[in-house]
């Protein structure tokens, strides 16, 4: 619920997470997840210490079970994936790829709801303040990044971003590749102000429903409620030309993963194959481990 999303581009809307690091240092994260997820709230809420005491045990908890019930489940979809790519991928592939991804976020949103609930409803006036100026500064960086830079000079930062990504994946790729990854970027949607200004509105939208709820403290069934509706936004947009543009870029992000997939050499998509191999490896071997509470 608070600021834990990442927006990739075409290659990690369906890949979302793979691409982020190397394979040696995936379970150093995976374990260290809990302690910095604590730090990123407490960054941006500044915790009271009975707060980050508790918020520690629930990441804890919620972790628990995230390694026995959804990592053998990431562990699966990697495997379908990874029998799909030694050939060509249509975008619908891609989509049904990033469709189950969603999905499985979705379950780990609903596992993490009462402590979402509890935190919400235990937030001052201060601490809303806090994630205030936390959001204005989130956006400074944003539009640095995203919105200054002249058009020509957002498409060069655009591509190098996928490149590395994707070479990531991949292995070092040719003049076929690189065409096909700038013809997808040539052709995008992506609208910065736009994107940024939905940005604005649910950031909005979570500090109104914050207060909205710190105005009916104890009321747990408002706050579940309250909360629930925030995500619903977070989730499809009340504004519909923004869902409009919403669903096209994950149309076009799916079309453009099938149209770079597809330019690959065979030893390429071998190479794709061992990556995911490597991380299906990875959650199997992360899951199967037992920590102690």
């Amino acid at each position: 619920m608070f600021p834990l999303r990442t927006t990739l581009g075409v290659v990690g809307l369906v890949l979302a997470g793979l691409l982020m690091a190397g394979c040696s240092t995936v379970k150093l994260a995976y374990n260290q997840a809990p302690q910095l997820l604590s730090w990123q709230l407490n960054r941006y809420l500044d915790l009271t210490q009975p707060q980050a005491e508790r918020v520690r045990d629930e990441l804890a908890d919620l972790h628990r079970w995230h390694r026995d019930i959804l990592l053998p489940e990431h562990a699966g979809l990697l495997q379908k994936l990874r029998q799909q790519l030694p050939a060509p991928m249509s975008a619908e592939q891609a989509c049904r790829a990033y469709a189950d991804l969603r999905t499985q976020i979705d379950q780990l949103l609903a596992r993490a709801e009462p402590s979402l609930v509890w935190l919400a409803s235990d937030l001052s006036e201060a601490q809303i303040r806090s994630l205030q100026k936390k959001q204005a500064d989130s956006n400074a960086d944003w539009k640095k990044e995203w919105l200054d830079p002249p058009p020509d000079k957002l498409r060069e930062h655009r591509y190098q971003l996928l490149l590395s990504r994707t070479e990531d994946f991949y292995g070092t790729l040719q003049e076929p590749q690189k065409a096909a990854l700038r013809s997808y970027i040539s052709q995008s949607s992506f609208d910065p102000q736009r994107t940024y200004a939905e940005r604005q509105r649910r950031q909005q939208d979570l500090v109104q429903v914050l207060r909205k709820i710190a105005a009916e403290r104890g009321n747990t069934d408002q706050t579940r409620a309250l909360l629930r509706g925030y995500l619903a936004r977070l989730n499809t947009s009340p504004d519909a030309a923004y869902q409009r543009y919403a669903t096209t870029l994950v149309d076009e992000g799916c079309a453009g993963f099938a149209l770079v997939h597809s330019a690959m050499t065979p030893a390429q998509r071998l190479q794709a194959v061992a990556s995911i191999g490597a991380y299906e490896q990875d959650f199997i071997a992360l899951a199967a481990q037992r920590v102690t509470p």
